[in-house]
């Protein structure tokens, strides 16, 4: 399984493309996007009197895809449309399936051979510029990219943009996406709170209160419960994500985050860290964490959930769907009510949840391709097909019986950074006045009618309640928005050469620590030892090559 972050938003474009196939064709509909807001269309390119370009690209071939007879990924409805609509033709100079993409890409590199165009991560987007490979866009993208496309790819503020500049230089186009939806919330069994006559919570301090009472008053009957689900993956683990939990302690692990003279330091190391694993010990020794995590993955500890063992875990706003849907309802019943509440703070300073910057790829244009233009002006096509879709391009996101993600051949693909934290906002509105007309794209009248159904008897639907429903995850996420409550990685950049070597090493040892000080095994205090042999064994090297890195990207 690949990140479950990449998995829960393909899943949920699957589901949302679809109702392309039943747009009316009125092109004049009202949206959201920039483009309907300043009354202008996206303007992507005029064919007309052109002669057409050819570009080659390296192309992933994702599994998902579910081609029409006859076609490949090599010609298809897409690489036709785009050829009409932009006089653009797309040659694969090579195609991998995804296990295998990334190290055709590095080949590609280092043979000096690469493609017009192409997708790659940010340690070889680095890679290129060292070796002056690709070409600065920051001129076309200036020139070309339209109105609507530039406040597109900003909305987070530029964050994600900015990372895919060099010492000013706009070098590729960033893979955007909603960093907000790798925020956590803590989900409870409401069913179980009202057994236990219990309020829902307000404060750490209450949470803790929760999971001591189901794990001693066994709210399922079973026998024996427990508080929270642990892995052994701990903090790699984004489904059961643990990371909330720290940050109710202020504790950013994972994170690069700034002291109090600016520099840049991990927030693997910091007292707040001490604190939290203090707190998970005391509940592991008081029966409310499983004796057996420290073996267990995701599936395995699942298991506890389903036969009604625990009723809090901190987790992503899709955890309704995958995995608690499974256990929730049974034979068209809702038999675990489960429901998302904002991480709370252990003290009065505010609990900030955590997020990554969002990017995992970029697309990147050779200093050799005769045609560069072609870049922006695919990119332009997929913003405008994407926010403001007319009859016609319903072509660009085939989903339906005989075809399936054609989305994923368009050659550049960018996603909303902030469409989810909206859908916040308007959807539970017009849930609640049960009133649709003001929902505009494609997402919130795709939710909206799914809540409509689950509230109208249909349990297969109940896993969107929890997500975008009044008060739901996508009601939180916005509110953490609202109220500056989320806390970004300080880098964003590169892996250096001390991180690439060294960086691995200590996190096995954090996580050996980590697992022996949760079960009891060592003192809290060993965690100190730890902190003082992370900085021996690199960990002082990687946070100057961090900070070296923070210097030119802050000046950039």
């Amino acid at each position: 399984m690949k990140r479950m972050s990449r998995l829960a938003l393909s899943c949920v474009l699957v589901a949302v493309l679809a109702v392309l196939s039943a747009c009316s064709g009125n092109s004049k509909e009202e949206t959201t996007t920039p483009a309907a807001q300043s009354g202008k269309t996206n303007e992507v390119g005029d064919t007309k009197g052109t002669e057409p370009v050819e570009i080659t690209m390296a192309r992933e071939s994702e599994a998902d895809v579910k081609y029409l007879a006859g076609e490949s990924i090599d010609k298809n409805s897409v690489t036709d449309a785009i050829a009409k609509d932009l006089g653009i033709t797309i040659k694969n100079q090579w195609v991998a399936e995804t296990a295998q993409y990334e190290q055709k890409v590095q080949m590609s590199i280092s043979s000096d051979d690469i493609p017009d165009l192409m997708a790659v991560s940010m340690a070889q987007l680095q890679q290129l510029i060292e070796a002056d490979m690709i070409l600065d866009l920051t001129d076309l993208y200036e020139s070309d990219a339209t109105a609507e496309t530039k406040a597109y790819l900003t909305g987070d503020g530029g964050k994600q943009l900015n990372s895919a500049k060099h010492e000013g230089k706009l070098m590729a186009i960033p893979q955007t996406n909603g960093p907000y939806g790798a925020s956590t919330q803590v989900w409870i069994r409401r069913d179980w709170l009202k057994k236990l006559n219990l309020q829902e919570p307000k404060t750490m301090q209450d949470v803790l209160a929760i999971s001591a009472a189901f794990a001693k008053q066994d709210p399922g009957g079973t026998g024996k419960s427990y508080g929270l689900p642990l892995t052994k993956d701990l903090l790699k683990d984004v489904t059961f994500d643990l990371r909330g939990f720290f940050n109710s302690y202020h504790a950013y692990p994972t994170q690069w985050i700034k002291d109090s003279s600016g520099q840049l330091v991990s927030g693997d190391i910091q007292p707040e860290m001490k604190q939290a694993l203090k707190q998970l010990q005391d509940m592991y020794k008081d029966g409310q964490i499983d004796p057996e995590f420290a073996v267990k993955d995701l599936v395995k500890e699942n298991e506890l959930l389903a036969s009604d063992k625990i009723g809090v875990v901190y987790g992503p706003f899709w955890l309704s769907a995958y995995p608690l849907l499974g256990n929730a309802v049974k034979d068209g019943k809702l038999v675990q009510d489960w429901w998302p509440y904002p991480i709370t703070s252990i003290d009065d300073k505010p609990a900030l949840s955590q997020i990554e910057l969002g990017v995992q790829k970029y697309y990147v244009v050779s200093k050799k391709a005769k045609h560069p233009e072609a870049a922006i002006k695919l990119l332009n096509k997929w913003v405008q097909a994407y926010t403001a879709p007319t009859e016609s391009d319903k072509v660009y996101f085939l989903q339906n019986n005989e075809a399936a993600s054609y989305y994923k051949l368009s050659p550049i693909r960018t996603f909303s950074q902030t469409e989810t934290i909206t859908l916040g906002d308007v959807v539970p509105k017009a849930v609640e006045a049960k009133d649709p007309s003001g929902l505009t794209g494609l997402e919130a009248p795709n939710r909206y009618g799914k809540i409509m159904k689950y509230l109208d008897g249909d349990t297969g639907e109940w896993a969107e309640y929890p997500i975008s429903g009044p008060g739901g995850s996508f009601s939180i996420m916005y509110d953490y928005l609202q109220k500056d409550l989320y806390h970004f990685n300080e880098f964003y950049g590169a892996p250096g050469s001390a991180m690439l070597e060294k960086k691995p090493v200590l996190d096995a040892k954090m996580s050996e620590i980590m697992i022996k000080i949760i079960m009891n095994q060592v003192p809290i205090d060993d965690f100190d030892k730890f902190v003082a042999e992370w900085k021996k064994l690199g960990g002082d090297e990687i946070t100057a090559e961090v900070n070296e890195w923070y210097k030119t990207a802050s000046t950039s």
